[in-house]
């Protein structure tokens, strides 16, 4: 849909060159990584392992864009959930799940799947302030905030029992270059 859009001129063109500076491509990928190394329940299969597995394993860095493709049909974030919370296994089976072989239905249903997964994180812990709006992802307008979103429950999710992830994942033991930065100047203790 953000194809469809107008460009940006004046005070909006600068807000929006500002936001898109924000997105930092190695934390990205490492957001990828994470949701690539989060373990499913042994029975969950579909088009949400199938759009996970399209991410590719060891990446480092990713641009918007590609970023915004593996996840905006929100296929992704239905295992993410699922892996987080097996309990909605059952869930993974409704309609929205499934893709839809009609663009119309299919696009309604990928809206659909991106506000199941914003409540969720609501539900899971990660604060408002650290959440995204749908056409954040869906107009590409917001993208570095989905990172946040991501790396947010990211660091929620570690501190849950029964977690089904990569341990201290998201600790100064596997920093971005963003993380060793804040790292050296606030407590620099993250060393390389």
């Amino acid at each position: 849909m953000a194809q469809f859009r107008a460009e940006k001129a004046g005070f909006a063109r600068d807000a929006q060159r500002r936001m898109e500076g924000k997105f930092d491509p190695q934390t990205a990928a490492k957001v990828l990584r994470w949701i690539r190394m989060l373990t499913p329940p042994s029975n969950l299969t579909g088009p949400c392992v199938d759009s996970v597995l399209k991410i590719p394993q060891e990446i480092q860095t990713v641009s918007s864009d590609t970023f915004v493709n593996y996840l905006i049909d929100g296929l992704a974030f239905g295992y993410i959930i699922v892996c987080l919370d097996p309990s909605r296994l059952h869930t993974s089976n409704k309609n929205t799940w499934r893709v839809s072989d009609k663009p119309v239905f299919e696009m309604a249903r990928q809206r659909e799947r991106i506000g199941l997964f914003l409540d969720f994180l609501s539900a899971f812990g990660v604060r408002g302030t650290s959440q995204f709006q749908t056409d954040q992802l869906y107009e590409k307008t917001g993208v570095a905030q989905v990172v946040t979103a991501l790396r947010q429950l990211g660091l929620e999710a570690e501190k849950k029992p029964g977690y089904r992830g990569p341990a201290k994942f998201w600790s100064c033991n596997n920093p971005t270059s963003v993380e060793i930065l804040v790292g050296m100047q606030v407590n620099r203790q993250c060393v390389l």
